[in-house]
């Protein structure tokens, strides 16, 4: 049988993030004898799957056949893959230029931020997976996909397991600063990191992260090694106050641009004549700058 999948989610990228259910998808094909193509012209297959992660791309769904199986946050929230393929390896070369392994080893979050569809999604946090479910050994790195994995029932285990392989790893959707305590700095310190995300999305939440930076440098984590995501201009927070905070505390800042279910970015009016050194990404400094008027 001919399988086709879809990833709606690629645009004109040279390394396109992979998809981690459609990698699962053709492994389990591929384990049956099926032939898998991704994103074929349409025609020539007999089963096929879409895969759309981001709202603002879903509407390349439309003119796929209509036997096409969809899933994905973008096209059905409340879908899953069946247990025989959810708990398979992934199948990298599907992504050829991919060279890292990645996969939950958790799912849920205990927080119900509104600008998450998270909680909606997975439900409260619980255990999912050991890495060893999905790390490929001729892989160097794990990105980790967890929503909130210093909350999970199975931390101390998957903590153990990094760093006893040493194996680098990426907390891809970044760690809750709310969380970390002198166990968890210590762990975090005797992992191969190249940097440590974190999220100071709300000023409510100024004293933890201030305190959690705290436990990080007296285990032994430089300030220039912590980065730290700040949600801009949900419900027209500039989010400049946080900046400037994180400025004062020496780590990266990352402005993160609020889409909306469209895609769209805000469009802040808040004149900011105050100047700031950002040392995070330029591509995402340039974004916060242009939405508050300080550049065309």
């Amino acid at each position: 049988m001919k399988v086709n999948l879809f990833d709606l989610d690629i645009i004109k990228q040279r390394r396109p993030y992979p998809n981690l259910a459609l990698m699962k998808l053709s492994a389990y094909h591929k384990n049956k004898g099926d032939s898998v193509m991704l994103n074929f012209p349409l025609g020539g297959f007999n089963l096929g799957y879409a895969s759309c992660v981001f709202s603002w791309n879903r509407s390349k769904a439309i003119g796929l056949p209509e036997a096409t199986i969809k899933g994905g946050s973008a096209l059905d929230i409340n879908s899953s893959l069946p247990p025989e393929v959810e708990h398979l390896m992934p199948d990298y070369g599907l992504y050829p230029n991919s060279n890292f392994s990645q996969g939950f080893t958790s799912r849920g979050c205990i927080r119900k931020c509104p600008w998450c569809i998270v909680p909606a999604k997975e439900g409260y946090i619980k255990a999912w997976a050991s890495i060893y479910e999905f790390w490929d050994k001729r892989h160097r790195e794990i990105r980790l996909l967890d929503n909130n994995i210093l909350a999970s029932p199975n931390w101390d285990e998957t903590a153990d397991c990094l760093i006893k392989e040493q194996v680098r790893v990426d907390f891809n959707q970044g760690l809750d600063i709310r969380l970390v305590n002198d166990k968890v700095a210590y762990q975090l310190s005797r992992m191969r990191t190249s940097q440590l995300r974190f999220a100071f999305d709300n000023i409510g939440i100024e004293t933890q992260v201030r305190q959690g930076i705290a436990l990080l440098l007296k285990a032994g984590i430089k300030s220039r090694h912590l980065s730290f995501y700040v949600l801009i201009g949900f419900r027209g927070d500039t989010g400049w106050d946080r900046m400037k905070i994180l400025q004062s505390l020496n780590v990266d800042v990352y402005p993160m641009l609020y889409k909306d279910d469209t895609g769209k970015e805000p469009e802040l009016t808040t004149q900011i004549d105050e100047t700031i050194e950002f040392r995070g990404g330029r591509p995402n400094l340039r974004k916060y700058l242009r939405a508050i008027g300080r550049i065309d």
